[in-house]
């Protein structure tokens, strides 16, 4: 049995797809297609259901896929250690951030790089449930998401900074004169937000609720605040966003930032990793790089600059 098997099903579970899979391996079709065929007579039960297209995995098959997982992680981190062991840190983290983190990630890329300066950093935007679930089987490393008890059980964190929102608007609209503007004023004006399905939208919907209103939402987008940001910038809509966003400088043209009151939202946002032992090699650099900023205070420095 081949570690390059179990690989190809990694990839293959990940892509949904034979082409693509083959490509994330840099291996033909007929070769990643041969090789599952071979875990598969090995391991004397069939894996995937085959058509004319991926269908997806048997019983047996999603149970070794779980295992694939835990061994190719397995033996990464086997490899970050003994690069570690060579004064010489190498390997990939994968972080699973909340589409708010967007303007705090490269403080920490900045950080690991700065003190292993041939690690990869592979950044996916992610829903809490589904960083929580790449942490559990392996597929990322640590995840930077809001410290919800009831959302994270079962992992360490540890926390990072506090989020606070504010209203986006367009910077020659009548509201732009306000410094401040209430939820139930804010849900009469004309909304873009995130999709239902995301939490940070369910935060907002939440607040809404609790004071009564039901907001007028002219447009949604999947996870992409971006998106919504270049509705108020070109649209002349507004949307809600975390208050570190709107403090970038001379990111935002043509907008300006009005805090939120009535309640005043405001929600910790931290690192997670799992709590298997041993911690895994990038997870325990991670941690350790955000615990040194923390305790110098350079952490907070530079969010407070935001």
């Amino acid at each position: 049995m081949l570690f390059r098997q179990f690989q190809y099903l990694v990839a293959l579970s990940e892509e949904c797809h034979f082409g693509r899979a083959a490509e994330h391996c840099n291996v033909s079709q007929p070769s990643l297609s041969s090789g599952i065929k071979q875990l598969e007579f090995n391991l004397g039960v069939p894996i995937v259901l085959r058509g004319r297209r991926f269908i997806g995995f048997t019983q047996e098959g999603e149970r070794v896929v779980e295992w694939a997982k835990r061994v190719t992680s397995q033996r990464d981190a086997m490899m970050v250690e003994l690069s570690q062991m060579r004064d010489n840190l190498e390997g990939r983290i994968r972080i699973g951030a909340m589409p708010n983190s967007s303007p705090v990630l490269p403080f920490f890329s900045r950080m690991l790089t700065e003190q292993h300066p041939n690690i990869e950093i592979d950044i996916r935007f992610l829903g809490i449930e589904q960083t929580r679930l790449g942490l559990t089987n392996f597929a990322l490393d640590v995840g930077i998401t809001y410290i919800d008890p009831a959302r994270i059980t079962g992992l360490n964190s540890m926390d990072v900074y506090v989020e606070t929102l504010s209203l986006l608007v367009p910077e020659n609209s009548e509201w732009a004169a306000l410094k401040t503007i209430t939820w139930e004023d804010a849900a009469r004006l004309p909304l873009c937000l995130l999709g239902e399905n995301m939490h940070e939208r369910r935060i907002i919907d939440d607040t809404f609720n609790e004071v009564g209103c039901k907001p007028s939402v002219l447009v949604t987008t999947a996870d992409s605040i971006l998106n919504l940001i270049f509705h108020v910038m070109f649209a002349g809509l507004v949307t809600v966003v975390p208050s570190h966003f709107a403090r970038l400088p001379g990111q935002l043209p043509g907008t300006k930032a009005i805090r939120l009151v009535k309640p005043e939202i405001s929600q910790n946002v931290g690192l997670v990793w799992s709590s298997s032992e041993p911690i895994m090699p990038m997870a325990k650099h991670m941690v350790s790089i955000v615990k040194d900023f923390r305790e110098s205070g350079e952490l907070e420095r530079q969010l407070g600059d935001l």
